[in-house]
């Protein structure tokens, strides 16, 4: 039911490479801008040319590419959704016709499109959160929003909470497939098409799923409170965030690249 080599979105893959060492704060700018970009591509061929540039980014990153793919099956429902309603309700062209269902070329080429998108942003946050601990991606949000605690707004809190619920979510995954592999070994059915039987199967994980993610998450509440997290208004950093030359001309080209997609790939 989970693959256990499958990469869980937001898990962290340590590391030497060069993206690895990328100051978070231009990470998470490069990937703000490549999203506005991609739901900018309008073509076939701008989804597959920015395919490759990622492809050649998780090869600098020496992230295992087949393990983000496999992770791609948590979005499988919203991805086979999205191309249904694509390729079913836009009017065009009918190419296939069976019953009151009607399949049309626009429908179809926008269901490619806009699964093809949603495939792609899963995989570009999942080479973020893979190349950037948690405690790095907190510290660079908390740069970014910074302006805003002149409007009041608790931008280190934020930041601190968006940083645990990433490193929550491959300790969850970790826990079912534990629990999966008990009860599988048990003689829980999680494999079958008996849909019941299966859903029966998953129920009795919830409880001792959310036993431990509780338990979890009052240990570490208790770990910031004995810290004193939150009474200092100024904290202070082992590893002060420090922007290069290199690290802003690679972040600079990367992002060249993806709008020369958008302007040369024909539409």
């Amino acid at each position: 039911m989970i693959d256990d080599k499958a990469m869980a979105i937001g898990q962290y893959i340590p590391g030497r490479s060069f993206l690895h060492k990328l100051d978070p704060r231009l990470k998470i700018l490069t990937v703000i801008i490549w999203t506005l970009l991609l739901f900018s591509y309008t073509s076939g061929w701008e989804l597959l040319a920015f395919c490759a540039l990622l492809l050649i980014v998780l090869a600098a990153a020496r992230v295992p590419v087949f393990s983000i793919l496999k992770s791609l099956k948590v979005v499988t429902v919203i991805v086979v959704v999205t191309f249904m309603m694509q390729a079913l309700l836009t009017p065009g062209k009918v190419i296939f016709h069976w019953a009151f269902l009607n399949v049309t070329d626009s429908g179809l080429s926008n269901g490619i499109i806009y699964s093809g998108r949603i495939l792609v942003l899963v995989v570009l946050l999942s080479i973020l959160t893979a190349t950037t601990p948690p405690i790095g991606l907190a510290d660079g949000m908390e740069s970014l929003l910074r302006p805003l605690k002149a409007l009041k707004v608790p931008v280190g809190r934020v930041a601190t909470l968006i940083s645990i619920i990433l490193m929550f979510i491959p300790d969850i995954l970790e826990q079912s497939r534990k629990l999966i592999r008990s009860q599988a070994a048990k003689g829980a059915d999680f494999d079958s098409w008996n849909l019941p039987g299966r859903l029966k199967n998953i129920t009795f994980l919830l409880t001792p799923l959310f036993v431990k993610v509780f338990y979890r998450a009052d240990a570490l509440g208790t770990a910031m409170y004995s810290r004193c997290y939150g009474s200092a208004e100024k904290r202070t950093r082992l590893h002060p965030l420090k922007i290069g030359l290199w690290e802003t001309a690679a972040a600079v080209a990367l992002t060249a690249l993806s709008i020369i997609i958008k302007y040369v790939i024909p539409g």
